[in-house]
């Protein structure tokens, strides 16, 4: 069965407009902003990755795969690709960003599959999924799904000033007749970085505008401490890579 086309940005801008004092975020509402907001050039950065580390051919699980960009590319190489998020809003958007690929609306620490995977994938950007606080439980979760001698992948922050260089204090996006002004504040949480986000929705024809905000908390980890994790989960031959602000993890089951 086909999946239903994603929401449009003047879906979100709409959608603000008429309920302005609704929960609005990037997660749900807001999507279509997300999906505009992707760094290709990461996820793009993220494959190479996985070329150089995964195995040429077999399945693969991108856990927290988001509107699935990164997820795109795991179809080209794979046999089969499953993405796992737990945000329904944004996998609809995988019905033209990868249409190929299997997806699945769950929690990537509570996975919605039995099945043993050749590569686990969990790429976390700056400002993007998969956004955990214990990165030991994706770990085992990943660990638990990877068949004999598969791959793992993990890229984590490690530095708070990644957050604050990836991230524009303001921006503007606009299309359709609609615009859509973002402003970002970090604060320095305990273990992370806040990121407070406002937004302004303008129908630029009848000047009609509204607003909303939220908090999305970006957590910074410790790089041995992957490590230590990764060897607890029973894998091996395991890497530590820096690189922007991010550490690439990649092990072996």
């Amino acid at each position: 069965m086909p999946r239903p086309a994603a929401p449009t940005f003047p879906d979100a801008c709409e959608r603000l407009l008429r309920d302005p004092d609704g929960d609005h975020s990037l997660y749900t509402t807001l999507a279509p902003v997300f999906d505009r907001l992707t760094d290709e050039e990461r996820v793009a950065g993220d494959f190479e990755a996985v070329r150089a580390f995964g195995p040429e051919d077999g399945d693969a699980l991108e856990l927290g795969c988001g509107v699935g960009a990164l997820l795109a590319h795991l179809r080209d190489r794979y046999d089969r690709t499953l993405g796992v998020d737990a945000h329904h809003d944004l996998l609809r958007f995988t019905a033209h960003r990868a249409p190929a690929a299997d997806v699945a609306v769950g929690d990537p620490l509570d996975l919605p599959t039995e099945t043993a995977f050749d590569v686990v994938v969990a790429m976390a950007g700056p400002a993007a999924p998969p956004t955990v606080d214990d990165p030991a439980a994706l770990i085992e979760a990943a660990a638990d799904r990877l068949a004999p001698d598969g791959t793992f992948l993990l890229r984590a922050v490690t530095d708070a000033d990644a957050v604050r260089d990836a991230v524009e204090s303001v921006g503007v996006l606009s299309g359709s007749g609609y615009r859509m002004e973002r402003s970002v504040t970090d604060l320095p949480t305990k273990g992370g970085v806040d990121l407070r986000m406002g937004y302004r929705a303008t129908d630029e024809s009848s000047g009609e505008s509204a607003t909303t905000s939220e908090t999305v908390t970006v957590p910074v980890h410790d790089a041995e401490s992957l490590r230590a994790a990764a060897e607890g989960a029973g894998l091996s031959d395991v890497r530590l890579l820096d690189g922007s602000g991010t550490t690439l993890l990649v092990a072996r089951s």
